[in-house]
């Protein structure tokens, strides 16, 4: 389990600030009522002014006095509104630091993504350049383990700098209103002492169609009014620019379902290509820790797709941790629930993942070299994998599946058929001589078409191919 103080911090202030906000709506119409009492005074004084009854010096001086009384009531009156503006302006920070807050996800990983634990690999696109040591690669395979617990982390990481963000321009905005509503109040102390009547020093912060409402007697709360909290409910504080596939978060993108793009279809397609076989993150010895993957920005990549030189098919990549609006929520099926956030065994059999290991720890610093995430998703190596070790039929046989050869072809055959599809079944081409390559090594080019009833061993003749290529 991750931990995540910043977010809890920012969910209770958000709970605290709702339940504050409810109750100052009760004081609302207090604020009327002190409007009406400044215009009943400013009235009561213009009419002893002209109706006071003496003339000649005295009454010169009282209509002087009248005069100076008015314009201080004007100055306390043009007092109040900056007052209660700051106090609009508080509000419409809290309001705005709610609703930015209640747009963090309360989940960290989306089902899809919490369901690709029991992949035995996935492929992450790594780079489009020259690898490391300028060896040709632009592949990472990893396992659903791994890929998911890396994903959990840097969505919780994601979520908690959000949060962070969040506090801190709330801390901001109100530290900012709070040292002008200290000089308004202190202009406000000053005036019943002051010996003319200037203009109120400090203008009120909400802008001018707000003060408008608050000089009518409203208290114009709206969500939708900018406030100095920065941001919006209109642009959803900044999050509505980034949820497009074409945001610039996402370099290629992200499955939205639908009609495979033909244009994307006929373009070449290219092909993955690993580090050297048994090397950490090869497709015989796949990441296993999720520390390896943290330099890859795993939120925004799409893994396990077919890349072609127009774009990807397919694919998945994890819905945004900071915006629960975001449309790969959706897109994924929702929040991942409690049963899908288990540790899950990974997929007996597909590659003997289990059974590899970490293996070359060499690897970890260079896979922290070039930490872009460039170029489209490989093809997808996980799922084939579990399917072709249950026994799925012809899985692991077709492009982009990723598994190797014979991985449980001619599975759920019956009857005569079935049995003389068992006589004849297919068994990869193994590597056992050799001491370079893994016991076992399967050349995946050893048989690349036909049937369960026509598939035959490659010959072992040495027909110029060097295997160890591949």
């Amino acid at each position: 389990m991750v931990a995540s103080p910043k977010y809890e911090q920012l969910m209770r202030f958000a709970k605290a600030a709702e339940e504050g906000l409810l109750k100052l709506e009760t004081y609302d119409h207090l604020h009327p009522q002190a409007l009406q009492g400044f215009e009943t005074m400013i009235e009561r004084m213009k009419h002893f002014r002209d109706y006071q009854g003496f003339e000649g010096l005295t009454g010169d001086a009282i209509k002087k006095w009248v005069e100076a009384s008015l314009s201080r009531y004007d100055a306390e009156l043009a007092g109040y509104i900056s007052g209660f503006s700051h106090y609009v302006e508080a509000r419409h920070m809290l309001k705005h630091a709610i609703e930015d807050a209640r747009l963090l996800p309360p989940a960290l990983l989306d089902a899809k993504t919490a369901a690709m634990r029991d992949l035995a690999q996935v492929v992450i696109p790594f780079t489009k350049n020259m690898g490391f040591f300028g060896l040709p690669f632009n592949s990472l395979a990893t396992t659903g383990e791994a890929y998911v617990n890396a994903v959990e982390a840097q969505a919780n990481a994601a979520r908690e700098e959000k949060s962070e963000k969040i506090l801190a321009q709330m801390r901001r905005a109100a530290f900012s209103l709070a040292a002008s509503l200290h000089k308004c109040t202190d202009a406000m102390r000053k005036l019943p002492d002051s010996k003319s009547a200037p203009q109120f020093p400090v203008p009120p912060p909400s802008p001018t169609p707000v003060v408008k409402e608050i000089e009518r007697g409203n208290v114009p709360v709206s969500p939708h009014d900018p406030s100095v909290y920065g941001g919006d409910r209109d642009s959803d504080y900044g999050r509505s620019d980034q949820r497009g596939p074409n945001s610039g978060l996402y370099p290629d993108g992200y499955d939205e379902g639908g009609r495979i793009n033909n244009r994307i279809m006929s373009s070449k397609r290219i092909p993955n290509t690993f580090v050297p076989e048994g090397e950490l993150g090869s497709r015989l010895n796949p990441v296993t820790d999720p520390n390896d993957l943290m330099n890859i920005d795993l939120l925004h990549s799409r893994v396990n797709g077919d890349r072609h030189a127009n774009g990807v098919i397919g694919g998945h990549t994890p819905a945004s941790p900071i915006d629960h609006d975001h449309p790969l929520w959706r897109l994924n099926g929702g929040p991942a629930g409690g049963s899908g956030l288990g540790a899950g065994a990974l997929a007996a059999g597909a590659l003997g993942a289990g059974a590899l290991g970490a293996g070359a720890l060499a690897m970890r610093g260079s896979l922290s070299v070039n930490g872009a995430t460039a170029g489209a998703a490989g093809a997808g190596v996980g799922g084939a994998g579990a399917a072709g070790a249950a026994g799925g039929a012809g899985a692991a046989g077709r492009p982009g599946m990723g598994g190797f050869m014979g991985a449980g072809a001619g599975a759920g055959a019956g009857g005569k058929e079935g049995r003389k599809s068992r006589r004849h079944r297919y068994t990869a081409f193994r590597f056992e001589e050799d001491d370079e390559l893994p016991e076992g090594y399967v050349n995946p080019l050893s048989q690349t078409y036909g049937s369960d009833k026509d598939l035959s061993p490659a010959p072992r003749k040495d027909d110029g191919w060097d295997p160890r290529q591949w």
